[in-house]
């Protein structure tokens, strides 16, 4: 008689594939800030994330230094506007760490949140929003809800909603 094997977590069907992606930063720059966060499902564990801010900071880093040339990744203008909504301030420390850590800052320069702004606006001044919407538009539930991405907009709500730590 074939002796019945359990799955290592109960509930969870033995066939059953499970696909966890995760991303490690294995050399974070200094600034960051941490937290554990606890769940109980499928087993009790914990683990420590960067905190809302810093993973702001690292959306704004990969909206400004991404090397894609005119190409845009449209999942980074709706993440920025996500942060920005809910009103997560940004960890200007960490970006400024991260840009020096990649090469789109100084050594000795300073990021403040005028320098910020001038670069961000910069930034929207060179966006293709239209590819940006193509690209977000298929994983988004109402599409019509970014038919107003322009510069304009970006640059209005960063004015206006962008706060740092």
């Amino acid at each position: 008689m074939k002796p019945s094997i359990s799955p290592p977590v109960s509930g969870v069907h033995p066939d059953e594939q499970l696909q966890i992606k995760l991303e490690v930063d294995t050399d974070p720059p200094e600034g960051v800030g941490y937290e554990i966060k606890y769940q109980l499902l499928p087993v009790p564990y914990h683990v420590r994330i960067f905190t809302l801010p810093s993973l702001f900071a690292g959306k704004v880093h990969a909206m400004l230094c991404r090397g894609w040339q005119s190409r845009v990744k449209g999942r980074d203008f709706y993440d920025y506007i996500w942060y920005l909504s809910k009103g997560v301030p940004l960890n200007l420390q960490h970006l400024a760490n991260r840009m020096k850590q990649s090469g789109h800052l100084k050594i000795d320069d300073m990021l403040t949140d005028a320098i910020l702004l001038e670069r961000m606006i910069e930034r929207f001044d060179k966006v293709d929003f239209e590819q940006a919407r193509r690209d977000v538009r298929p994983f988004i539930r109402n599409p019509e809800s970014i038919d107003i991405w322009s510069k304009e907009f970006f640059v209005a709500v960063t004015k206006d909603k962008l706060r740092s730590t």
